[in-house]
């Protein structure tokens, strides 16, 4: 629960600051005269000292208020001096220089004693916000009865540590708060849950229980016909792929017959041509002379003379454009000069009135069996073995 307010301003010396001015300066109590006295250090030093024992509240300083000795007794206490640049300016000063602290500014809480009396001060209530507390000079200090010291490094640590465990139990509060709203909130839907599993999970899995009884004695009958069935299978599997191998071997016939079909091979020589005339046109469209038109010209004519109805003649001119074009291939470049086209448009016309297949090449075969019968026989790639390899095609 929170403090009830108190008041900032008095008429007159408060309860409070009379007890202050009668014990006069300690750890917990500073006078100061002059409110220039009061600096970011001495603000530090004050809140330091709180911070070091959870059992202090505040530290209180009073500006305008003057150190006195008793010559009776050798007590000092304060008495009120006023303040000569006014309370507003001494208020102002107290609020600049705990802004000053670091790393954030102190508490401070200003109240004006005495406004009406002839000598008001100002009674100042001091917290930590962050301890330690230091000035821009990085002094960490601490009150030590009427003066000051820097904290020890066991001060420091005490501190730190007390800092970072505040810090924890609030966070632990605050997380606490959100987990038992939370489990409150899971709570008033458990009944919800509950019965949407008997909905949705555990009457559906009753369902599914019966249907699948049933579907065990179903599985029982269709199992003696299964036996059955699968000998029929067998058979019907091997007949399958009998005639899936027959229809393999069908659907090669069809390619062959529709390759040798006149429309399909006079279309493949048309093709062939198209590409003969490519190829020349890649290996001499460099060549501007009135010979390599001419030769352009003869080639073109030829290229574009009507195909042959004749299966036989197509499939024959075919093989001489495949023929052309794999010499073509083994020439240097993978490309033919000038010179070698002129020679292919000058042969060309001459197979085309004259189409003939070539003979074939016979070796030698009795002078290199008995050159070397061995080798003949055991060596693959011997003119003997290279020879039967060719009627083993056929």
């Amino acid at each position: 629960m929170s403090k009830d307010p108190q008041p900032c301003r008095f008429k007159n010396v408060s309860p409070a600051a009379k007890q202050i001015l009668a014990v006069g300066e300690s750890d917990r109590y500073e006078f100061k005269r002059d409110v220039d006295a009061v600096t970011p250090k001495l603000l530090a030093g004050l809140a330091n000292w709180v911070s070091l024992d959870p059992e202090r509240d505040a530290a209180h300083l009073l500006v305008g208020v003057d150190e006195t000795e008793d010559k009776d007794t050798g007590l000092v206490y304060g008495v009120p001096c006023g303040l000569a640049k006014g309370l507003d300016k001494a208020v102002a000063r107290i609020q600049d220089m705990a802004s000053k602290t670091r790393p954030i500014p102190v508490d401070v809480r200003i109240v004006e004693e005495g406004v009406e009396e002839p000598t008001p001060f100002i009674r100042v209530e001091i917290r930590p916000t962050m301890a330690p507390h230091f000035d821009d000079e990085g002094r960490r200090q601490t009150r030590q009865g009427r003066s000051t010291r820097a904290l020890t490094d066991d001060e420091l640590l005490g501190i730190y540590l007390d800092r970072e465990a505040g810090s924890f139990a609030t966070r632990f509060r605050q997380t606490t708060t959100e987990l038992q709203s939370a489990v409150g909130a899971v709570g008033s839907q458990v009944d919800q849950i509950a019965d949407a599993i008997e909905k949705n999970i555990a009457k559906p899995i009753e369902r599914m229980t019966a249907t699948a009884a049933e579907a065990a004695d179903a599985a029982h009958s269709a199992a003696s016909s299964a036996d059955s069935a699968e000998a029929a299978a067998g058979s019907v599997s091997y007949e399958v792929e009998d005639v899936q191998r027959l229809v393999k071997d069908l659907h090669r016939v069809v390619e062959q017959i529709q390759d040798e079909d006149p429309q399909s091979l006079a279309s493949r020589v048309i093709s062939s041509r198209r590409k003969i005339w490519w190829a020349f046109t890649v290996d001499t469209f460099e060549h501007t002379s009135l010979r390599a038109t001419r030769l352009a010209k003869e080639l073109r004519d030829l290229l574009q003379g009507d195909v042959a109805i004749d299966a036989g003649h197509n499939a024959w001119e075919l093989g001489l454009w495949e023929a052309l074009l794999g010499e073509r291939k083994a020439r240097d470049k993978g490309r033919g000069t000038q010179k070698w086209w002129g020679g292919v448009v000058k042969e060309i016309p001459k197979l085309m009135e004259r189409p003939q297949y070539g003979p074939p090449s016979l070796p030698d075969l009795h002078a290199a069996i008995r050159a070397d019968i061995d080798h003949e026989v055991d060596d693959s790639d011997s003119v003997t073995n290279q020879f039967r390899a060719l009627i083993d095609e056929d």
